[in-house]
């Protein structure tokens, strides 16, 4: 039977924020979305506002 890592994982506690966080915490949602969308066009190379379309003939299925 395979035993726990306990050196790994470290216990949190969900009241303190991280340092990166508290930069969105003034933040309305809306806001926090568009930084999302940035950082998603910035992070996948594509232009801000302009996602590229899904390509569903990968996901496409055929009906019996």
């Amino acid at each position: 039977m395979l035993k726990f890592d306990r050196t790994y994982s470290t216990s949190g506690n969900l009241f303190d924020q991280k340092e990166e966080a508290t930069h969105y915490v003034g933040m309305s949602k809306e806001e926090i979305g568009k930084v999302f969308a940035y950082l998603n066009s910035v992070s996948f190379n594509y232009p801000f506002g302009n996602p590229p379309k899904m390509d569903k003939a990968v996901f496409s299925m055929r009906k019996n």
